[in-house]
């Protein structure tokens, strides 16, 4: 068999001069990298040409032997766009700094919250950015300057402005940030512009999910209220909620073979890569899931009215909880909210921090528990407060400690316990 007729990967390279070869009419240069001995095309069959372009990877491997940038690296990292950041880092998965996957729901908070900033961001250059960048985001985004399309009820699409609030605002650079982060780890980026940028969220305002819970009182009034509208749905999820201690979406998720009768558990899926997959049975959520079952009509515990084999809507609990509370002149309720309910309920009873925080799936420990989740209602710290006794200095008498009956029944302070937060506030 001729030359010709051998196939390129099997012909043997023909020697042109020092450290270049001819095969297969393209010209090859043989090169060290990395330390080992590789071959490369040249892309041409001008031994000229092929001569400049070995000279000049050449004088570029040596350039990076020294830790000196080449021209066409700089090139190419200054021509990166804000979007090809984010889009490398969406096709990697979304990895945290250790290159770990982050769970379903940061992954998809982070895509929602990058949908503004490519709407801002976008074509520009990430090697550009400074911090004076994130102030004008900041500002663009209180303004309304983000227009999203929305369908109206006759089923149109209509073109609205949304106000991001500082907390979003924050997230939202935030996620950017990440992306960037990625970015300067695999070399396409010298540096995160972002990094050291300053929250916007001044830490006073951040109001905790113990601020949203409601009273025991409050929660009986938001169920009456929802049944009396014959919205049995939304009042089982409340109590549901108030009753095990779950986030909104890991409740959503379940159906009724999560429920394990004869262990007395039911078993969920945590987000936040929460621990303990499980939730206790204790006696009213029995008998809430009890009489759940005997008004079931699907597999799943709270399907969506529209379409049994999908979970409710979240948005439309919350509008319906508002609703109840804003009818009912309530202090705001949130989902997240009656997860702290059973929080403080779990405190009063006697359980430790660190004990609850494993009840509701959380790895941080009894730490969350005492700076957000966890409180200690009125009427309880008075009633705890009984148990005082002084001891006289002379003859070792007790002295009870003296607290008028009336305090718990004072105007406001049931009612109104949390909205300064000067009752019960954990350190």
């Amino acid at each position: 068999m001729s030359a010709n007729k051998t196939p390129v990967a099997n012909q043997t390279p023909e020697r042109i001069e020092p450290g270049l070869y001819l095969r297969g009419g393209q010209i090859y240069a043989r090169v060290r990298e990395n330390g080992k001995r590789t071959w490369r095309t040249t892309g041409t069959d001008n031994l000229t040409t092929a001569r400049k372009i070995l000279k000049k990877w050449g004088e570029e491997q040596t350039l990076l032997r020294h830790g000196i940038e080449t021209p066409q690296a700089a090139l190419t990292r200054n021509r990166l766009t804000v979007g090809e950041v984010l889009d490398a880092y969406v096709e990697a998965g979304h990895p945290t700094k250790k290159m770990q996957r982050k769970s379903p729901v940061t992954v998809a908070n982070e895509l929602k919250g990058f949908r503004p900033v490519r709407a801002y961001f976008g074509d520009r250059p990430a090697a550009t950015l400074t911090l004076a960048d994130a102030d004008k985001y900041h500002a663009w985004r209180n303004a309304g300057g983000y227009v999203v399309t929305v369908t109206n009820k006759a089923g149109e699409p209509v073109k609205r402005r949304t106000e991001g609030g500082t907390r979003s605002v924050d997230l939202e650079l935030t996620y950017l940030g990440n992306a960037l982060g990625l970015a300067v780890r695999r070399g396409d980026l010298k540096q995160n512009p972002l990094k050291g940028r300053t929250a916007y969220t001044v830490a006073a305002n951040v109001r905790h999910c113990r601020e949203v819970a409601p009273t025991p009182e409050g929660l009986a009034k938001i169920e009456t209220w929802l049944r009396q509208k014959n919205e049995q749905a939304i009042a089982d999820l409340v109590l549901f909620l108030g009753y095990s201690g779950l986030r909104l979406g890991e409740a959503l998720r379940l159906d009724w073979e999560s429920v394990d009768w004869q262990q007395g558990v039911i078993h969920v899926e945590r987000e936040k890569r929460g621990c303990n997959p499980f939730v206790p049975l204790l006696t009213e959520l029995a008998q809430l899931l009890q009489d759940m079952k005997r008004r079931a009509g699907g597999y799943l515990l709270f399907p969506s009215p529209f379409n049994p084999e999908v979970p409710r809507d979240q948005s439309a609990v919350r509008h319906r909880i508002s609703a109840a509370c804003k009818a009912l002149e309530l202090p705001h309720v949130t989902p997240h909210g009656l997860r702290s309910f059973f929080v403080t309920t779990a405190r009063e009873a006697g359980l430790t921090d660190a004990e609850i925080a494993a009840l509701i799936g959380d790895k941080t420990g009894p730490a969350i528990i005492a700076s957000t989740y966890g409180d200690v209602r009125p009427d309880h710290l008075l009633k705890q407060a009984q148990r005082i006794r002084f001891r006289a200095a002379g003859g070792g008498a007790v002295i009870p400690a003296v607290i008028p009956a009336v305090i718990p029944a004072l105007p406001g302070v049931a009612e109104n316990w949390h909205k300064g937060h000067t009752v019960g506030k954990v350190a």
